[in-house]
């Protein structure tokens, strides 16, 4: 993870303001940094987690042959497109790749990385001009956060490390949480839960001189053509294309692995890694006993893969719950409650595995998850818009998203999605693995994603799980899918009957409860239970002690009293979606101990006997 200062003409002092913003953005040991000063008032520095590099070179930037140009990456690339050769994934993290990167991208402009496929921060530096110019990849799989003020410009991977610059706005964002409230826990755009600090998208460059431009070096692409290929000729590029994805991202991994559901998308990286890497090794968790548990430790048994489970909930000193806030500075308050569940399994990855293989969004790319979403209305039902009393209305949701609809075109209106709600509330998820295990995902391969975004509507219906279910029938034509109970090759027909037979038993075990009869052990579907545990009366306590403290800035911007409403909704009637109570502890809890955080980042390097700085000319 890369961050920087910049200060144009002014050299004093960034190399300790870097060193204080990389200790702010360190979450363990292991971490390392080495501290670049650039004439004309740039610091940099690109952390390293600790993760088997050992290129003495790895902290070194590329430099042209006049001295002009410096270039940093933190991350990696899978292949150069028209960019430039990738040889591997492990090549791309030394200093010989970044310097074949930047004559490329001195040959052919910045903006030819479109094509280099990756999960990487780029900073190019021109000593001659005193530009700045930072970028991401297309997804923003490394985010960057910026501020700039008169003193200078931030840029770093966390808002915790801008947050460190002077200057900076750290004052509670009052938008952040009624945008969370409203959307299913997480804000829009790039905002953050401070008002000083902006996330940059995906497939963008920040340029930063005596004033700050953001551009877009990438769109996201338009509507597809009406007719198709036959779909037996796209099956066999798709399982192209995916064993090709899948072999890059394992080329240099010693002890690979994944967190594997009852779903389809962590099971397709299974069925096709597994077999290739020699050992496997797939973690669980969840509710004991729960479907994606069942179905999970079916599937890694059929691929001859090591399968571990981690049951949800276990434990004290910590409990469950100090365990997830523990991780609120370090996902800089992004990340709800709720969904901080999926790092509670953090502290066993880097045992099981050193690189780790996500299926973040493969349905969405592959599938039909978001395919509907064609106007404003349809895009509130999957975003979801809350409608809790808190939140904005009906009509001023509406309008948010035509209007967010009409920025993205002429590309689809389900891109929405992924310019708002992946980037808020899915990415900080699985970015806050990096820092402890080397992740990688394999359905954001560029070639993948261009591939299903160019189908049909009608290819897009049939091709993902029939392709599956052809590839690797083992693993998808008898284990079911944990989201219908059935297997992918189960005919439309009877999905439906299963969703009312579903629905029917939901109805009489509630009608059974509430009669107090009992109905025997019924099978645990969903692999967490948060509404029981978190209505447990101290956990409640603790819940609503934190959102409702001295102090609140929710309860500055919602009132008290409509605040308590809305907890009392959830927490007694179970009316409402747990995304908002998730999202009001998260931004409460990372507002009460944020300066804290920050304190003892300043004084950690202060304390430090000076920071390893390298001086460039």
């Amino acid at each position: 993870m890369i961050c920087g200062w910049f200060a144009p003409g002014r050299d004093a002092g960034g190399a300790a303001i870097v060193d204080a913003m990389a200790h702010a953005l360190r979450v363990h040991e292991a971490e390392r940094w080495v501290i670049h000063r650039a004439p004309g008032g740039l610091a940099i520095a690109a952390i390293h987690a600790g993760q088997g590099d050992d290129d003495p070179a790895r902290d070194q930037p590329a430099v042209s042959a006049n001295r002009r140009f410096w270039l940093w990456m933190a991350g990696e690339a899978y292949d150069g497109g028209s960019l430039c050769r990738v040889p591997s994934a492990a090549i791309s993290r030394t200093r010989p790749f970044r310097q074949t990167l930047l004559e490329a991208v001195l040959a052919h402009g910045l903006d030819a990385i479109a094509s280099l496929d990756g999960r990487y921060q780029i900073v190019l530096f021109d000593a001659v001009e005193r530009v700045v110019t930072v970028a991401v990849d297309r997804f923003g799989g490394l985010p960057i956060f910026w501020a700039h003020s008169t003193e200078g410009t931030a840029f770093a991977g966390g808002v915790r490390g801008v947050l460190m610059a002077p200057g900076t706005d750290a004052r509670p964002d009052p938008e952040a949480i009624q945008e969370a409230v409203t959307f299913g826990g997480f804000r829009l755009g790039g905002r953050t839960n401070v008002r000083g600090v902006k996330r940059l998208r995906g497939g963008a460059i920040l340029e930063i001189a005596e004033c700050v431009t953001v551009r877009d070096y990438w769109n996201w692409p338009g509507a597809p053509p009406d007719h198709d290929r036959p779909l037996d000729e796209l099956i066999d590029e798709a399982h192209r294309l995916w064993q090709q994805s899948i072999a890059v991202r394992l080329s240099d991994a010693r002890r690979p692995g994944q967190t594997l559901s009852g779903g389809l998308d962590s099971r397709a990286i299974l069925a096709e890694a597994a077999g290739a890497a020699t050992s496997w090794t797939a973690l669980t968790y969840g509710v004991e006993g729960c479907d994606d548990a069942r179905y999970a430790e079916r599937a890694a048994a059929a691929a001859g893969a090591t399968w571990t489970f981690h049951p949800l909930y276990h434990g004290s000193e910590p409990d469950w719950l100090e365990r997830r806030t523990a991780f609120i500075q370090e996902t800089d308050g992004l990340v709800q409650l709720s969904d901080l569940l999926h790092c509670e399994s953090l502290h066993l990855q880097p045992g099981l595995f050193d690189v780790h293989l996500s299926g973040y969004i493969g349905d969405v790319v592959c599938g039909t998850t978001y395919d509907r979403v064609v106007d404003a209305p349809t895009l509130m039902a999957k975003m979801p818009y809350t409608g809790v009393p808190i939140g904005w209305t009906w009509e001023l949701a509406l309008a948010w998203g035509a209007a967010a609809i009409d920025g993205l075109a002429p590309s689809e209106a389900k891109f929405a999605i992924y310019e708002h709600k992946f980037s808020q509330a899915i990415h900080p998820i699985f970015q806050s693995y990096a820092p402890y295990v080397r992740l990688r995902t394999p359905f954001t391969d560029y070639a993948l994603f261009d591939f299903f975004a160019a189908r049909s509507p009608q290819s897009r219906e049939r091709l993902y799980r029939s392709w599956l279910a052809r590839a690797y029938p083992g693993l998808f034509r008898w284990i079911p899918d944990q989201r219908t109970g059935l297997p992918v090759t189960a005919p439309d027909a009877v999905v439906t009957l299963e969703r009312y037979r579903r629905g029917g038993i939901r109805v009489l075990s509630s009608a059974l409860r509430t009669a107090k009869i009992s109905s025997g052990r019924s099978r645990v579907r969903a692999y967490h239970d948060e509404h029981r545990r978190w209505t447990m009366p101290a956990i409640r306590e603790r819940i609503e002690g934190v959102i409702m403290r001295r102090g609140s800035v929710s309860a500055d911007v919602f009132g008290r009293d409509a605040l308590r409403g809305t907890l009392s909704d959830w927490f007694d009637r179970a009316n409402g979606p747990v995304q908002t109570i998730g999202a009001l502890y998260a931004f409460e809890a990372y507002h009460r101990d944020l300066p804290a955080h920050l304190r003892a980042a300043a004084h950690a390097a202060a304390q430090r006997t000076g920071p390893r700085v390298s001086v460039l000319a």
